[in-house]
């Protein structure tokens, strides 16, 4: 099995790298955007929540996740959630991502890791993949895959996020806060399956490109995804 996610991340290489009391920190990063803009996470992430999309044009279940996610942020955004949709398409398919990206109308930043220098930071070996933060970086939720039902989970954390974010910026009760969890999840029952575990295709780091195809599911907490595709060289 291969450990991929965020908390991994912050469990090992930041507390290394940075000694201890910063070991729930996701790191900092630049990447360029569509339009070659430079866009850094903490410029949005100082002040604001931010959810970290890893995701690729090969990658089968990942346009029903950023379909999702495009509703939570069109939820959100006044409130003050931001998204970061990573494309870690290799050479070979980032080409695809633009047209992929206008065609279904997504709005959120779109940011381009063509070296897989921001997934290999994160320790990221399968998307999709989610990271979500609170201001300031710490990581307070992630996930490896999707199914059918995993939005329940990640929108009932987000709108969860915003209101805490929202009462802490506010504390006599004068912001508005967020729309209520049960709105961005849904009225559908939570999944069955763990809260880590989902469909993925896996996107070896070590290879510096992306891969093709659905992989196979994530097993268990520790969010560990099995390979089903081959990366583009």
């Amino acid at each position: 099995m291969r450990i991929a996610g965020c908390l991994s991340l912050a469990a090992a290489a930041l507390l290394l790298a940075t000694g201890a009391g910063a070991a729930d920190k996701a790191p900092d990063f630049k990447l360029p955007d569509l339009a070659g803009e430079v866009v850094q996470l903490s410029e949005y992430n100082a002040k604001n929540p931010v959810l970290i999309a890893f995701w690729a044009t090969w990658c089968i279940p990942c346009p029903e996740e950023l379909k999702h996610i495009q509703r939570f942020y069109d939820q959100h955004k006044e409130s003050g959630f931001r998204v970061l949709a990573i494309s870690v398409d290799g050479t070979k398919s980032v080409a695809g991502v633009k047209p992929f990206v206008e065609g279904r109308r997504f709005s959120f930043p779109v940011l381009l890791d063509t070296n897989n220098d921001v997934m290999r930071k994160y320790l990221v070996k399968a998307v999709p993949s989610v990271c979500l933060l609170k201001p300031g970086g710490e990581v307070a939720y992630h996930h490896v895959g999707y199914r059918p039902g995993d939005e329940v989970a990640l929108g009932r954390e987000i709108a969860k996020l915003v209101a805490e974010t929202n009462a802490a910026a506010n504390p006599a009760g004068t912001g508005a806060a967020g729309p209520a969890a049960s709105e961005a999840g849904g009225d559908r029952p939570a999944p069955s399956a763990p809260p880590n575990e989902g469909e993925a295709a896996e996107a070896d780091p070590d290879a510096g490109v992306g891969a093709e195809g659905a992989g196979a599911s994530a097993e268990g907490a520790g969010s560990s995804a099995e390979s089903a595709g081959t990366r583009d060289r």
